[in-house]
């Protein structure tokens, strides 16, 4: 009445190397999805925004290398001597001989705790003034490479002698 197939019977452990191969191809497939559809970190650099500028009502911001002429350039040079330089002796030449910072190695130890490749942005706001020494509200932004940007707040005071100006202390705000 019906005619008769030979179906051949594959085997149980036949059947199981199929089954593992077809999963393994579908993984190889995802993976290979994953791979092409990943952002690439090192194609896109993580954005830095810190223009140099200076508003009327003296609020200064950059990375720039600074100099001892004011204020905010002796705040601008110690953080790039920190920050680019990664040098505690670059950045105490902007420290006045009686500053008030932590002395011995406390200044390079957190250097050489930053990631490499660490970016800053400064911004320093006036506060007030006694005869040659200022205040200042300073915000030093960090970005690092692989992570969100952190922005500690500092209270520097700075002192002119001589017609250079000096950072005398720094301190949380």
């Amino acid at each position: 009445m019906y005619a008769q197939f030979d179906i051949p019977k594959v085997s149980r452990s036949r059947r199981r190397r199929w089954i593992a191969a077809a999963a393994l191809a579908a993984l190889a497939g995802l993976a290979v999805v994953a791979a092409l559809t990943a952002p690439d970190s090192a194609a896109a650099p993580r954005e830095f925004p810190c223009a140099g500028s200076t508003t009327p009502s003296g609020v200064v911001t950059g990375s720039g290398p600074g100099d001892t002429t004011s204020g905010p350039a002796a705040i601008l040079g110690f953080n790039y001597a920190y920050y680019v330089h990664r040098s505690a002796d670059r950045a105490r030449q902007f420290l006045i001989g009686e500053a008030v910072v932590k002395h011995g190695d406390w200044l390079q130890s957190g250097i050489d705790a930053l990631p490499a490749g660490t970016r800053h942005c400064v911004t320093i706001s006036p506060l007030d003034t006694f005869g040659d020494t200022d205040l200042w509200a300073v915000t030093v932004t960090e970005y690092h490479p692989h992570g969100e940007p952190f922005a500690p707040r500092q209270i520097i005071t700075t002192r002119t002698v001589d017609g250079q100006t000096w950072i005398s202390s720094i301190a949380r705000a």
